[in-house]
């Protein structure tokens, strides 16, 4: 029983791969394995004119299901702070097209039943119970009907992962949470995974992030802070500017592979994507996969108290420094770093007047 957990995919804007992603061979779909991924955005042609609470609002392609058609049978997390981009329709037309293409979905709904409803997945070796939740500083349309999957509060998080352990053999959380682009969760998200584990979850799998991110181990249960992206179109700036293409770490995405056999704890591999124009490809510099053993390693030697003082230290110098370099002048390269700041430069030369 194989479970290959990917990263957030986002195709959109008319700029569609111009062929399925590369997958191993052993993640094939058949009887023992499934693939499970974060689709980011809902299909659709209309955007929801209500703005969002953060950040602008974007849509999938009408045919972007077609590109991963072959994947099916899978799963689909779509409890994402995006997921009601367009609206009640959008997010009826996503869940259709997923459905009809073989992909079981989670983590998002038309009724309440459907929101809160968890994914079952049973083969001989066992029984694997999936939740989905989106958590509240990710900005998703908070506890709308129909919408995503809120972050139910402790409490009640506790009692669902409770019963489904008694439905299942392992439970497994995906959680769209934390902020983005820095490489290392805050601290508060290592709090909650803490949580999750002494709730009884036996994996916990982060996305939001659109980097790569650590892992660890609490009690016995892996805990990986972000996947990455495996597939991000370029999308549209909103301010007359053009495309904004990713940045070289947001093209780099992890791959879980998660094998299940019964009466064991689940076991699991790290696969390394790379985004190279409209394609995704198995990574031979293994980027993804060597990203996530560097960030892992404060996670490992630092207790909470301890990390919460280096990541204040850390967070000031990537909001200075690290983000003006990794997503500011190597995401437009040298010739676009040139153009922006000659643009910049000449918006701001003060016209002479005419009086």
């Amino acid at each position: 029983m194989r479970l290959l957990c990917l990263g957030d995919i986002a195709i959109g804007d008319g700029n569609m791969p111009a062929w399925p992603p590369l997958l191993p061979p052993e993640t094939v779909a058949d009887g023992e394995s499934r693939l499970l991924f974060n689709w980011e955005l809902p299909i659709g042609d209309r955007l929801n004119p209500t703005p969002r609470s953060s950040g602008p609002r974007l849509l999938a392609h009408p045919q972007s299901v077609d590109v991963i058609r072959r994947w099916a049978p899978g799963f689909a997390a779509l409890a994402t702070n995006h997921v009601m981009d367009g609206g009640e329709e959008g997010l009826a037309d996503t869940m259709a097209a997923l459905n009809k293409s073989g992909f079981v979905t989670t983590g998002a709904g038309r009724t309440e039943e459907e929101i809160r409803r968890p994914l079952f997945w049973e083969t001989r070796e066992g029984r694997l119970a999936i939740i989905n939740w989106v958590f509240p500083e990710t900005h998703p349309e908070w506890l709308a009907v129909p919408g995503p999957n809120c972050w139910p509060g402790e409490k009640e998080a506790k009692r669902i992962i409770h019963e489904l352990r008694a439905q299942a053999d392992w439970v497994l959380v995906l959680a769209h949470w934390s902020d983005e682009l820095f490489a290392y969760p805050r601290p508060q998200d290592r709090a909650m995974a803490h949580q999750l584990a002494h709730m009884g979850a036996d994996l916990i799998v982060g996305h939001h992030a659109h980097v790569v991110r650590g892992m660890e181990r609490i009690d016995g249960c892996p805990v990986f802070y972000g996947l990455g992206n495996l597939y991000f179109s370029d999308f549209s700036d909103g301010g007359g500017v053009g495309r904004i293409k990713s940045a070289p770490r947001n093209r780099e995405g992890l791959g879980l592979l998660i094998s299940f056999r019964r009466g064991q704890s689940p076991q699991h591999k790290l696969r390394a994507y790379w985004q190279v124009r409209d394609q995704v490809i198995g990574d031979p510099l293994h980027r993804a996969t060597m990203r996530a053993r560097w960030v892992s390693r404060p996670l490992a030697r630092m207790d909470l108290e301890t990390y919460a003082a280096w990541y204040a230290r850390r967070r000031a110098w990537f909001d200075r420094w690290g983000a003006r370099w990794h997503f500011g002048l190597r995401r437009r390269g040298l010739l676009g770093s040139l153009r922006y700041l000659t643009r910049h430069e000449h918006a701001s030369i003060p016209q002479e007047s005419d009086s």
